[in-house]
């Protein structure tokens, strides 16, 4: 009896011990990496995009650790499909949640973004999207940080300079039906009213559309001398291939998408002389950019590109939290976020308002012989 109350007694002992060595390996290991999530579309007709964007987060990473990590921590990514819609956005913005990661990236696509956004106020996970949408703005969600310039500059930005620079009369304006592009669309329109030259046509089509010949025809007819349109990627290319099919010698001014490489590879020689507004192209201006750009290109064997520098300038965003937070508590990185000023990325300065909208200023670029090529920069803030 004697020997089985010693037994029990050192048994006592030893369980808290135990569980108290359990307890401080699954809490904030200050040896283990830190790790960010990133939801991006692995598969499906935005793979290419989900690519770019894993090439950007990895090439930061590898930078970042370089440099020491994160206060002596190395930094780790965990990617998850969004299977390129918003429903699967969702899903792996949840998986994540329950990872274990520190930050979280979002997609480049506002809609999606705007989908997750419950999880990310249910979650309280300080989070980076690249969505342009001013609607993220209006979620007045604490835990979401817009890392792009929003549509509010680049919106009217592109309406500006096709009346004032290019001295359009007869602007048509083209967007698809989404929140970014019908919010930009809004923008544009408005901005071209208040300037006493209001759009002789604006309009829409689905995410997905193939074929934009009847829209195009409309705008033939209705004697545009330009179009401004907000489509994504390889709408994008397509649009620039078929306004050329239908023999429309008119001025095209895009959003981002007309100048990113999946666009104008589908384009081809369509692309050529397309204005756009841009976040990044590999030939800007910037020596952080350039440097950048020259990297990339001299580790992937290709050019880079918006998405890519995007997530690269969110991943630096992630660890500039981290860094100033001193910790991985949720609270302390979402105010060291919310905290950042003037932080140089490759693409544009960084600034985060009161709404946690990060991004200052976009370039207008125009395609010559297949690169897009800075005209010059537009500062919104």
């Amino acid at each position: 009896m004697k020997k089985w109350l010693a037994v029990l007694v050192i048994f006592m002992f030893i369980v808290p011990l135990l569980a108290g060595c359990s307890s401080q390996k699954a809490g904030d290991d200050k040896a283990a990496p830190i790790k960010i999530g990133v939801v991006t579309s692995m598969t499906g007709e935005r793979a290419l995009t989900g690519q770019y964007t894993k090439n950007g987060v990895l090439m930061a990473i590898e930078d970042i650790n370089a440099q020491g990590g994160i206060n002596g921590r190395k930094l780790e990514a965990v990617f998850e499909d969004d299977n390129g819609n918003d429903a699967g956005a969702v899903n792996a913005y949840n998986k994540l949640s329950g990872s274990g990661v520190s930050v979280i990236l979002g997609p480049i696509y506002s809609n999606m973004d705007l989908a997750i956004s419950p999880s990310i106020k249910k979650a309280e996970i300080p989070t980076l999207v690249m969505g342009s949408s001013n609607d993220l703005a209006k979620q007045k969600n604490q835990w979401m940080f817009q890392a792009r310039t929003a549509d509010a500059i680049s919106a009217t930005a592109l309406a500006k300079y096709a009346a004032n620079n290019l001295k359009l009369k007869k602007i048509a304006i083209l967007h698809e039906t989404d929140n970014f592009a019908s919010g930009a669309a809004a923008v544009a329109k408005k901005t071209l009213e208040d300037m006493g030259n209001p759009p002789v046509l604006v309009e829409s089509y689905n995410g997905g559309d193939k074929d934009f010949t009847p829209v195009l025809a409309k705008i033939k007819a209705s004697g545009a001398d330009g179009v401004l349109a907000w489509s994504q990627q390889v709408e994008a290319g397509l649009i620039m291939k078929q306004i050329k099919s239908l023999d429309l010698n008119i001025a095209l001014i895009g959003s981002n998408s007309y100048i990113t490489k999946i666009a104008i590879d589908l384009a081809k020689e369509n692309a050529e002389n397309v204005y756009s507004v841009a976040d990044y192209v590999a030939t800007t201006p910037l020596a952080k950019g350039a440097d950048f750009a020259k990297r990339y290109k001299e580790k992937y064997k290709i050019d880079s590109e918006f998405n890519s520098a995007m997530n690269y300038d969110a991943t630096t965003l992630a660890a500039e939290a981290l860094k100033k937070a001193g910790s991985t508590d949720k609270n302390a990185v979402r105010q060291a976020m919310a905290a950042i000023k003037d932080f140089v990325g490759v693409s544009t300065t960084f600034t985060f308002d009161e709404n946690n909208v990060g991004g200052t200023s976009v370039w207008i670029v125009q395609t010559k012989n297949g690169v897009p090529q800075v005209i010059e920069a537009v500062k919104g803030r």
